[in-house]
């Protein structure tokens, strides 16, 4: 895996525009190409649960407390499970959906049996003990800003994907080829993402991910 900078990323890809000979009015470019690579990360990033970026983290919850915040570098719309440190054993995930009628029973205090996303995690019910949880999450991206930041992403799945994209924008005639192996690579991506509602350990193991071939 390839973690190149922006700065690297744009100059590769004016170079495979054309735009390497035209000096400073380069420049005029610069901003553009920079939204097509952070977009082309962004794409990347909501297609896969790539093995780099799966973590988890471990919180505690208090007696008579059922809010706890999210890990600091955790996506929290991409939340994959909760368990729950019971006697020396970790439970199986924590059933997430908390339903209206259970908050009747919000105060009848015992281990936590549930959990639901809102501004923070919300447990159900409120924990009679000192429980330690350990949370799986897939983490935000980096910053990708400057040109000394390094993708998140492997840089040259980011490449592929830009190349397509730049070379429509700026209307190149071998655009659909481009787009077309780009397009490839994404649902490749997102039919591995798929169906995968149950969580598995053995999902938060690395993986390998064919290097797309660019010519």
């Amino acid at each position: 895996m390839s973690n190149e900078s922006l700065g690297t990323l744009r100059s590769k890809l004016r170079a495979r525009l054309g735009f390497s000979g035209v000096g400073a009015a380069a420049g005029v470019q610069q901003e553009n190409l920079n939204v097509i690579l952070q977009q082309a990360q962004r794409l990347l990033y909501e297609a896969h649960d790539w093995a780099r970026l799966r973590e988890y983290s471990e919180k505690t919850v208090g007696v008579n407390q059922h809010l706890i915040d999210y890990p600091v570098n955790a996506n929290p719309d991409r939340i994959r499970a909760i368990s729950v440190l019971r006697s020396g054993v970790w439970s199986p995930p924590l059933e997430k959906g908390i339903r209206p009628s259970d908050y009747t029973n919000q105060d009848q205090l015992q281990y936590p049996v549930k959990w639901e996303p809102y501004a923070q995690i919300e447990l159900f019910p409120k924990s009679d003990a000192v429980y330690t949880l350990r949370i799986f999450y897939i983490r935000n991206l980096d910053r990708f800003t400057n040109d000394d930041d390094n993708s998140t992403i492997d840089s040259d799945l980011i490449f592929t994907v830009a190349l397509g994209d730049a070379k429509a924008h700026y209307r190149h005639p071998d655009a659909k080829v481009f787009m077309d192996r780009a397009d490839s690579l994404l649902m490749k991506l997102k039919g591995q993402s798929w169906g995968r509602d149950v969580f598995r350990p053995s999902e938060y193991v690395e993986e390998v991910i064919p290097k797309p071939v660019v010519v």
